[in-house]
Order: C-alpha cells, then sequence, then structure tokens
C-alpha cells in the first residue's frame, strides 16, 4: 500500500461509531520540500506527502476539480467512507448531521504572483486578467471544501469550519461534543484535511510547532454520537509524536490512537 487508511468502528465516551485517517504510509520516503516559488528559501527538512493526483482523485463528480483545493480533495476523500454510516441518519432526518470541520484558507496561485512582482502600474490589470484564472479564488476559501463534501453526501444539518492553525481540530471537537450533549443534533461528523499546496502555512509551521517531525499531508473524519456523557479531548499529548499533520493533527491523532 502507499497510504494507510485506518479506519473502523469504535466507542469511547461520547462515543465514536466510525472513523478514517488518510495518512502516507511507511514505504513513503521523507522528502526535504523546496518551495519553487520562493528561489528555495522556503525549505522543509523532513515530510511526506500522500501520493494521490489530484485530479485521479475518485470522487463523485469530477467538475469540482477546476474550483475544488487539494484540502478539499484530500477531505472529500476521507468523508466519502463515511456514506454507510451516514445514510442511517439521513434517511430519518437529513438535517440532524453536524459538520465540524478543520480547514486553513486553500493557496495563491503563487506562480502568477511571482510572475507580477515587477509588472509595472500600467500593465497591471492586464497582466492579472491574463494570469489569474477567476476559479482560482474559489480554492482559497476554507468554507467551500466543508461545503463541498457536504454536497457530495447529502447533508443538509449545521456546517462549522475553523481555521486556526493550532486549535482548529480541537474547535472542532469540542463544538460537536457541546453540540451533541444539548441535543442540536443526532450525529456530528468532524473532519479535517491538510495538504502541501501553500507553502507560507507550512513555513509558520517550521517555524513555530514543527520542531524535529516530520510534517505530512493527511485527512481525518469521524463520526460521532452522544451517550450521555462529555468527552475532553485534551486527555492526550499531541506533542509526543514522530509526524504532524498541520491543522488536522489533533483529529488524526484521535484517530490513530482511538481507533483500532
Amino acid at each position: 500500500m502507499e497510504y494507510y487508511l485506518i479506519g473502523g468502528r469504535q466507542e469511547f465516551m461520547s462515543q465514536i461509531i466510525w472513523s478514517e485517517a488518510l495518512i502516507p504510509g511507511e514505504n513513503i520516503p521523507v522528502k526535504e520540500f523546496i518551495s519553487d516559488h520562493y528561489d528555495g528559501k522556503i525549505r522543509i527538512v523532513k515530510t511526506k506527502a500522500l501520493p494521490i493526483i489530484d485530479r485521479q482523485a475518485d470522487l463523485p463528480d469530477r467538475r469540482v476539480y477546476r474550483s475544488l483545493s487539494r484540502v478539499g480533495i484530500l477531505l472529500s476523500l476521507a468523508c466519502l467512507k463515511a456514506r454507510e454510516e451516514l445514510n442511517v441518519f439521513l434517511r430519518k432526518d437529513p438535517f440532524s448531521i453536524g459538520v465540524y470541520c478543520a480547514v486553513e484558507n486553500g493557496p495563491v496561485d503563487f506562480a502568477s504572483v511571482k510572475q507580477m512582482v515587477d509588472v509595472t502600474r500600467e500593465a497591471f490589470s492586464d497582466s492579472y486578467k491574463r494570469l489569474f484564472n477567476p476559479k482560482m479564488y474559489l480554492r482559497q476559501l476554507p468554507n467551500l471544501a466543508a461545503c463541498q463534501m457536504g454536497i457530495f453526501l447529502g447533508l443538509l444539518g449545521p456546517a462549522n469550519v475553523y481555521n486556526n492553525s493550532n486549535y482548529g481540530s480541537l474547535h472542532a471537537l469540542e463544538q460537536a461534543e457541546v453540540d451533541l450533549s444539548d441535543k442540536r443534533i443526532k450525529a456530528a461528523l468532524v473532519c479535517s484535511a491538510f495538504s502541501f499546496e501553500n507553502p507560507i502555512i507550512m513555513e509558520r509551521i517550521r517555524r513555530s510547532v514543527l520542531n524535529e517531525r516530520i510534517l505530512c499531508e493527511g485527512a481525518g473524519a469521524m463520526l460521532l454520537v452522544a451517550d450521555g456523557t462529555e468527552k475532553s479531548w485534551q486527555d492526550i499529548n499531541y506533542e509526543n509524536t514522530d509526524e504532524y499533520f498541520g491543522i488536522s493533527h489533533q483529529v488524526i491523532v484521535q484517530i490513530m490512537r482511538r481507533g483500532a
């Protein structure tokens, strides 16, 4: 296998009834990441990317590749695995499932930005129109990734997106716990994805939290239901890991440690 799918049914406190993590397998080599857009100035020594080609990903509608970022593609690939479990709730009430998604803003067209650096004021408008595809803007919207995934699955309940780089996954998990406890929803789909498409985000991670860990692409999703107790999602040491999954780190670590 070229990547791992860690999944299965499990029960823990607020009852995780399904989970899935899409992460690089052990046979994926650790490589140095060097951004071409910054003349080699952004370098991450240890990284592992998922061996998934965006336009070859198995999504229900191929038209979405024009406007969906790689993060959105990875997110949908992970969440689509929950279709059978979600349909149990959808058949009773299509508004009963809440989405709690942690993703950062999508990529800017860095190659086009670099070409604009020396453009004169007079030529700016024409150059901008020539270089920038309007659909690229859609890839920058964090809510688009979550909403497109919801469309694929037919989810009509509340959709929440969290984009805090360090705590977005925890925010998603904790709000899902609160809404389940308050009976606002019957089930919570907590999900997240992280990719290497934005070198600025990668450089920020390197400077702030990466340390000696391997920076990895990844996506994770879990389906929660209430069982009368409230779960604290901060009872795991998220720093004691060999790999780091960006904004998705806490969701993926929870799945890896609670899942199998």
